[in-house]
């Protein structure tokens, strides 16, 4: 077409374009050429053209590209918003697609509350999502038209916190795909509630009602492996293996995640040798489950072996391996991978990384290097990093040393911190027969209405 002398017109450039949407960069830089021919020609102010424009900038991530073709188009109709909406919504701008979705002056279709909803949830706005779930009822009269819309709107329930309203939105969707219940077991994922996510998956599949996908099986996975039960994420792996479900990818690493959390390090360790693609989520879920599974050393080979494979570590990944020297008692060890994290791969600690080297300074006893490393964190610390350091301090019996830097930071500085963590510090002066500051600590958990849940754990036996 960019060579041939023949005259083109609006539906030559339309055609083009989308098919230059499939995102590889060869085809991506084609459409680049095709816009740059539209314009020479003189084709860039047809609406056709500018709303495929619009549509595939907006499927090649490019938001800014589709904003300055927006602004260009004399008269935008539905289509020329709904891809402005969309863009911005895909590109991580949600606040940019609302903005653009209010300033409409043509109505919405059901794609362009799809795009507007995509939004919503991201921005976890529960009022926003019930003004756009009314634009739906009084638009298109309630649910069950269309299965994406309805998607949209349950994904939106589930990330504003209304878990109700996305059961009852679900049960009374007349047509469900493996979208809709992929997001419903997710959803039973993120609120805890694990055994419903299994039981939703068993009574799907046995229904026949979906087909799972990989993010279908890798959230039962996950489901599978913060409930402990082993038995039936074996029973997800057979499933997966017999319906031809790829392992590979996010699949494999939830396996991976699942038999470690269960204790079967093994298994783990096989199935990350078989995949034929390790990415970092692969390297970091095997490496924590070797550090959490009585086998650091290991993870710090494994670390050391995922360095020769190019592969560049993040957070994630040195928050891993930093769990493994806590565990293995490699303090020195622990604080070069800290150290190096910022000086070599430019990555700032975040408090989860200093709670790892408290707690690693805490396991060996190092109670006055944990403290110094405490006061000279840049951070705030919050509930984690300060059990961290009870912790250690009530198991070797040093509850003064840190009192009056508590008082001064804590209770004095009107923080708040966690029900645990108040009740360890509580303990933690009662072991030091501190017991008026006990009590005090006792009773701020009345005072600001914090309360204690109950821990609890078990295991699968076989």
């Amino acid at each position: 077409m960019l060579l041939s002398p023949s005259h083109h017109d609006h539906f030559t450039f339309t055609f083009a374009l989308k098919a230059c949407t499939f995102l590889t960069s060869s085809l991506i830089q084609k459409g680049r050429e095709v816009h740059a021919c539209a314009l020479k020609s003189g084709h860039h102010s047809d609406l056709f053209v500018q709303n495929a424009l619009l549509a595939f900038y907006s499927a090649t991530f490019d938001a800014d590209a589709c904003r300055t073709v927006f602004s260009e188009t004399s008269s935008p109709d539905v289509v020329s918003w709904t891809s402005l909406v969309s863009a911005f919504a895909k590109n991580g701008f949600p606040a940019e697609a609302l903005l653009a979705f209010a300033s409409m002056d043509v109505d919405p279709n059901e794609m362009t509350l799809v795009s507007a909803l995509s939004a919503c949830s991201r921005l976890k706005d529960g009022n926003l999502g019930k003004i756009l779930h009314g634009i739906c009822v009084r638009r298109f009269g309630g649910h069950g038209r269309n299965v994406i819309l309805d998607n949209a709107l349950l994904d939106v329930c589930l990330n504003c916190g209304a878990f109700t309203d996305a059961v009852q939105l679900f049960n009374l969707m007349p047509h469900r795909d493996v979208v809709s219940g992929t997001t419903m077991i997710c959803g039973y994922v993120h609120h805890g509630k694990y055994e419903e996510a299994i039981a939703m998956f068993v009574e799907l599949v046995s229904d026949g009602e979906i087909v799972p996908n990989e993010l279908t099986v890798a959230c039962v996975l996950g489901a599978c492996a913060s409930a402990g039960i082993l038995r039936l994420g074996k029973c997800v792996h057979s499933y997966s293996l017999r319906n031809g479900i790829d392992v590979d990818g996010i699949v494999g690493n939830a396996l991976i995640h699942m038999y470690s959390k269960c204790g079967a390090i093994g298994v783990a360790l096989w199935i990350f040798g078989g995949l034929l693609y390790r990415d970092l989520v692969s390297w970091c879920t095997i490496i924590r489950g070797m550090a959490t599974n009585g086998k650091p050393k290991h993870a710090l080979q494994l670390f050391a072996f995922m360095l020769c494979c190019g592969v560049r570590p993040d957070n994630i990944a040195f928050l891993a391996v930093m769990t493994a020297c806590c565990h293995a008692g490699l303090i020195e060890e622990g604080l070069m991978f800290f150290r190096a994290m910022h000086e070599v791969y430019g990555i700032l600690p975040e408090k989860e990384h200093y709670t790892c080297i408290i707690d690693t300074y805490g396991r060996a006893s190092c109670l006055k290097e944990a403290e110094d490393f405490f006061v000279g964190m840049p951070l705030m610390p919050d509930k984690c990093v300060w059990g961290a350091l009870l912790s250690a301090c009530k198991i070797h019996g040093a509850g003064e040393v840190v009192y009056d830097r508590i008082q001064k930071r804590v209770l004095h500085a009107g923080m708040t911190l966690g029900g645990g963590t108040y009740a360890l510090l509580s303990n933690m002066l009662a072991t030091a027969e501190k017991w008026d500051e006990s009590n005090n600590a006792r009773k701020e958990l009345g005072a600001k209405r914090i309360s204690k849940l109950a821990g609890y754990s078990w295991t699968e036996l076989a």
